[in-house]
């Protein structure tokens, strides 16, 4: 959303054929216009822009007054709490998903941990089993290179 437009704001309206609030205003000789479909996207203006929609009322026809209200409240609840694109509000919301955010991490951590562990361990079992083998293949190749001692075999005359 386009913002500072308060500068050259020249009004803003409920259109009943589009179901939108449309901002007019001017940027040197070019008329532009801001298409707001929902109230609650006026949270991305800025404080000025806020407080020229709070001061300049919207206008409306009298069947689509409800819905334009729609928008005038929202502006009324956003510039008397001081809610706009620069402000970053407080709430309970907030610090509870800062907590959740913190202890996902802190389970996210603890699980790698655990998991470089047992990879170290399996590696290290895995390097002890691969030593054993080494070390039995060693022993045979040993014994096949030994050549066999000569026995002289006795054998009783008849």
């Amino acid at each position: 959303m386009e913002q500072d437009f308060h500068k050259g704001f020249v009004y803003w309206v409920y259109s009943c054929l589009s179901t939108e609030a449309v901002i007019t205003y001017k940027v040197e000789d070019e008329v532009r216009y801001i298409s707001v479909y929902d109230p609650l996207g006026l949270v991305n203006c800025s404080a000025k822009d806020i407080e020229c929609l709070f001061v300049n009322k919207i206008g409306f026809k009298a069947e689509d007054k409800d819905q334009a209200m729609q928008f005038q409240k929202v502006v009324s609840i956003y510039f008397q709490k001081g809610i706009n694109d620069e402000s970053k509000w407080s709430s309970k919301w907030r610090k509870i998903e800062k907590e959740e955010a913190l202890k996902a991490e802190k389970e996210r951590k603890a699980r790698e941990e655990k998991d470089n562990t047992l990879r170290h361990t399996v590696v290290q079992r895995m390097a002890t089993e691969e030593k054993k083998k080494v070390e039995e293949n060693e022993k045979l190749r040993k014994l096949l290179q030994k050549k066999p001692k000569l026995r002289e075999e006795k054998f009783k005359s008849l």
